[in-house]
């Protein structure tokens, strides 16, 4: 049913909507476009509102610092690097990357990422354990980004804090600052990845 503001009504099949509002997925579009969101159930996009309100009861689970930075900068093998910022106040986070230190031209790339959804919890420490125990075995150049999406993994969620997938903002111009700094750092790189 269409509701007195232009929005339809969610028709629940007995699945969870995500947060109770009747709305069921955070699409970027306009507020008033009706699509089919998971589950069969009818779905609009998410205002300004809806997203405030998912964002509220978001809580942190765990440390992006102590899980993933304090690893990031024990691993002596490689050159860690800054290639970005996020800022979701009141939290910041600095994007990290290792390279290998002393890179080959006569050797291909690899690139190595973990995190790109912050639920992902066996690709961040995948990545780093990787880097620990099993890099080095490998005759290739290392680039690895051990958590793309930091905000993400302390939350333990899908989404960054702005409720966008950075697994879908991969494009020119897409809606994630995360993907974004990684597509920068990766430019120089192109065509060069095994």
């Amino acid at each position: 049913r269409r509701r007195p503001d232009g929005r339809v009504k969610i028709l629940d099949f007995g699945l969870a909507k995500v947060i109770g509002t009747g709305i069921s997925s955070p699409h970027e579009a306009d507020t008033t476009r009706i699509g089919l969101g998971s589950g069969g159930q009818v779905s609009t996009a998410w205002g300004t509102a809806e997203r405030a309100q998912w964002l509220s009861r978001q809580r942190k689970l765990r440390s992006y610092t102590e899980d993933v930075v304090t690893r990031i900068q024990r691993l002596a093998a490689f050159d860690a690097q800054e290639y970005g910022q996020v800022d979701y106040p009141p939290d910041h986070y600095r994007l990290l990357a290792l390279r290998s230190r002393a890179p080959r031209d006569d050797r291909p790339w690899v690139l190595v990422t973990g995190g790109v959804h912050g639920y992902e919890t066996s690709g961040v420490h995948g990545a780093l354990q990787f880097l620990e125990q099993h890099a080095a075995g490998y005759p290739v150049n290392l680039l690895a980004v051990p958590c793309v999406s930091p905000w993400a993994y302390e939350r333990i969620h899908r989404w960054n804090a702005n409720a966008v997938d950075p697994n879908r903002s991969f494009r020119e111009g897409g809606a994630a600052e995360e993907s974004a700094a990684l597509l920068r750092l990766v430019a120089p790189l192109r065509g060069r990845f095994l």
